[in-house]
């Protein structure tokens, strides 16, 4: 029976311990992978002896007592090993990986990942990856440990021998086990996906989010629109299914005006109501306009803020004999003014010479003479 199905949890740490010790040997890392097993001896040991007294009991079980064995065929010709990270890396990506050295053993482990993934990005080193995945697995950071490992498999490629494929596979299914698919389904593109307050992407999302194990807080935001917030328990190798709505994140206020029974209220140049008019009216300025029949017109810019009663009491003047006359006189003087100036431009033409000539002389009698 394999370790992670007697263990759960547990058993896939202790695996990915013994797996990741022998990746870093293999890779250069001494030091880190030492540091793994002090660990694994602290950590592990419990389930290090059950599984190996289940399942090495059962294989001894089935080994008959002094049978003989196959002869076993010559060792393949070790090829070179390559240099380790602390030796092979240069400049700030070789500073960068002896920070992460430090910090992992003092067990700061989301320092380290932060230190190696700088290095991996100086380098490009793929090895580097596998101390990525070491770090996050001690994080119980099982999906980025599952994104670690694709990158890993990219970037490596022919690189990657058999047994490094094996180990990728190996952990690739137990980390599965470790997490949930969530497949969302927004109204909205562009938004933002938030799994506990860490961004993940853009609506529409490319593929479902891995989301490791327990109680997890979703959040999905747009200028604009409000929040929307679900709190997810994830259970660990399942799909869930989500649709989620985006309201528009609408601000508004409340705007009272309170008039003579007969007057008009408009507001922003819609008629609204007579005498009083209550209303939501989104938050910022507005045009009031009250008006009547033998009534002064009141306008104003009313301002009214989020949340807010906003009350405007309006008492309309009665229109004025003087005020008319006024009228009437800037009526009847502007008219005749655009008269003048019409019957000049009807006398005078341009272009047109004007005639020359001597004035005439006209007798005028005085007392019959």
């Amino acid at each position: 029976m394999p370790t992670t199905e007697l263990f759960g949890e547990r058993g896939f740490r202790s695996r990915m311990l013994r797996v990741e010790e022998g990746r870093l040997l293999r890779s250069g890392n001494k030091e880190l992978a030492m540091e793994g097993r002090r660990g694994m001896r602290w950590t592990g040991v419990a389930v290090m002896v059950g599984a190996l007294s289940l399942v090495g009991g059962e294989a001894w079980a089935q080994t008959a007592p002094g049978a003989p064995t196959a002869p076993q065929s010559p060792p393949a010709a070790a090829t070179a090993p390559a240099a380790p990270l602390s030796e092979s890396l240069t400049g700030m990506a070789r500073a960068e990986h002896g920070a992460a050295v430090a910090l992992f053993k003092d067990g700061d482990f989301a320092g380290a990942l932060e230190r190696y993934e700088k290095a991996y990005e100086l380098s490009r080193d793929h090895r580097l990856l596998w101390s990525v995945a070491l770090c996050q697995k001690n994080l119980r950071h099982y999906a980025g440990l599952l994104t670690t490992l694709q990158r890993l498999e990219q970037d490596a490629g022919a690189k990657l021998s058999e047994d490094d494929r094996k180990d990728l596979a190996d952990l690739r299914s137990t980390a599965e086990s470790l997490v949930s698919r969530i497949e969302l389904a927004v109204s909205e593109a562009g938004a933002t996906v938030l799994i506990d307050d860490v961004p993940m992407g853009t609506t529409p999302l490319p593929k479902p989010l891995a989301v490791e194990l327990g109680e997890r807080r979703l959040q999905i935001t747009k200028p604009g629109f409000k929040a929307f917030s679900r709190t997810l328990r994830v259970e660990g190798g399942s799909r869930i299914g989500l649709a989620a709505t985006l309201e528009r994140d609408v601000r508004r206020g409340t705007l009272l005006v309170q008039a003579a029974p007969d007057d008009l209220i408009s507001v922003d140049g819609k008629l609204v109501g007579r005498g009083r008019w209550e209303g939501p009216v989104t938050s910022g300025p507005h045009a009031l306009r009250v008006s009547a029949t033998g009534k002064e017109t009141h306008e104003a810019e009313v301002l009214v803020r989020e949340g807010e009663l906003r009350r405007v009491d309006v008492g309309l003047n009665k229109a004025s004999a003087s005020s008319g006359r006024l009228w009437w006189w800037l009526g009847g003087g502007a008219a005749l003014l655009a008269g003048a100036v019409l019957t000049g431009a009807l006398l005078y033409e341009p272009g047109t010479p004007a005639e020359r000539g001597t004035l005439g002389t006209i007798p005028l009698s005085f007392g019959g003479r």
